[in-house]
């Protein structure tokens, strides 16, 4: 997949399972607000967007390190790659050693639930299929609270794949389609930033 209008924003993947409809008003209708939630999620990024390298008990890490998927379509900026030293890691020629990698996606709270939340499993996964091809590796993949300062790490299989394979063609459709896919029923909206903008009851109560 060559075609640079198929391509796909890792961050469109999480924005799209969470609220297609959301997802229109973003990358279609380029609509946009900010609530608190969204500004404690700049802050807690702006570390993570830096493109600054540190280390800490050992392992180097990267930040905001861009990576793309062409099979995929997938193309995007990671918050955080880990290397741990590892002699049966990949080559990295930048720091001339063998590592072991983890992508760190950062997330301001933990979920009041064990597993993350649908939409932020199926944004990690696409930075996985990313770095796992660039570097020709499996690597690991987690996230990080910055409320808890724990991490989590996840686990995907064929099933995981399979799903994000129609979200990506889901949201292939939607672009060609021109228009902003509906609001869904039962839809989670009061933490959305753009709720005012989009108006969900009044959508649904006229569908």
């Amino acid at each position: 997949m060559n075609c640079a209008e198929e391509t796909v924003n890792l961050r469109e993947v999480q924005h799209f399972v969470y609220c297609p409809h959301r997802w229109g008003l973003l990358y279609i209708g380029c609509d946009w607000s900010e609530n608190a939630f969204v500004s404690r999620g700049n802050l807690l990024h702006e570390r993570a967007d830096s493109g600054k390298s540190s280390m800490l008990r050992g392992s180097r890490t990267d930040r905001a390190v861009q990576v793309f998927q062409d099979e995929w379509g997938l193309f995007g900026v990671l918050d955080c790659l880990q290397l741990t030293p590892d002699k049966g890691g990949c080559f990295i020629e930048k720091y001339g050693g063998k590592f072991a990698l983890t992508v760190v996606e950062y997330k301001p709270s933990q979920p009041t639930w064990p597993r993350a939340s649908e939409a932020d499993r199926m944004q990690l996964l696409a930075q996985k299929i990313c770095v796992d091809s660039m570097f020709g590796v499996d690597c690991s993949a987690c996230f990080y609270f910055a409320d808890s300062r724990q991490r989590l790490s996840v686990a995907f299989g064929p099933e995981d794949e399979q799903r994000l394979r129609e979200v990506l063609a889901a949201i292939r459709r939607a672009r060609s389609g021109g228009g902003l896919p509906p609001v869904r029923r039962g839809q989670y909206c009061s933490g959305c930033s753009v709720k005012d903008i989009c108006l969900p009851k009044a959508v649904t109560d006229h569908a």
